[in-house]
């Protein structure tokens, strides 16, 4: 088994919460031992998330309401808060947000903008994991592709995707979050990934080897 299936004692910060990718990696972490401050806009998505978390009568999820748009005094006391409801943090997953992040690794017409931001991203994690290692804060980015689920199936259902898949990406198919990213986060929590710090680890089936993404071939 994998050591870093078992993280009891960790305690994380997910935001973006209360639906997709970031209500998935709670679950996950929950299951793993993890306790979890589930932050998010909708705050009864997230009271109903950490309601099933909290079900066998041990409590070690607490819902967060947070717009990470927000002012620098407002997400201040968000993050008060959110000490506050265990004693500490051990780890935050700013997964607010995120969404496919092929476009800074190809070029695409239409792209600078939102290209732009991503590369900045990077940056961003390269220049936190410098600044903060010091404190022996670890920081790493995670740049996912496709996956299925619920918010992809639309996409999924789209005539002539599956002969997209088989022509472009490599490994000729698209995962689930769970695994592919859930574990990578779990890793990354994990001591098992002490020295790991500065890197963007890339989650798309090769997708983006290809210098096109699938999506710009619908």
């Amino acid at each position: 088994m994998e050591p870093w299936k078992d993280l009891s004692g960790k305690v994380v910060l997910v935001t973006g919460a209360s639906s997709g990718i970031g209500l998935e990696f709670c679950l996950d972490l929950a299951k793993a031992g993890c306790t979890i401050i589930a932050a998010a806009r909708r705050i009864d998505r997230l009271e109903s998330l950490c309601n099933d978390i909290n079900s066998e009568g041990i409590w070690r999820a607490f819902a967060l309401e947070l717009d990470v748009m927000s002012n620098g005094a407002t997400i201040k006391g968000a993050v008060q808060r959110a000490w506050d409801a265990f004693g500490r943090i051990n780890v935050l997953i700013n997964n607010a947000g995120i969404r496919v992040s092929g476009l800074n690794r190809v070029l695409v017409p239409g792209g600078l903008t939102y290209a732009s931001s991503k590369m900045a991203l990077d940056m961003l994690t390269r220049m936190m994991a410098l600044e903060l290692g010091v404190y022996n804060i670890r920081v790493n980015s995670i740049a996912p592709g496709v996956f299925k689920s619920h918010i992809t199936e639309s996409l999924m259902q789209k005539e002539g995707f599956n002969n997209v898949i088989l022509r472009t990406v490599p490994l000729r198919y698209l995962g689930m979050t769970d695994p592919a990213l859930t574990s990578l986060v779990k890793y990354l929590i994990h001591t098992s990934s002490e020295y790991v710090s500065g890197n963007i680890f890339i989650v798309d089936s090769g997708g983006t080897l290809t210098g096109v993404p699938i999506f710009s071939s619908l």
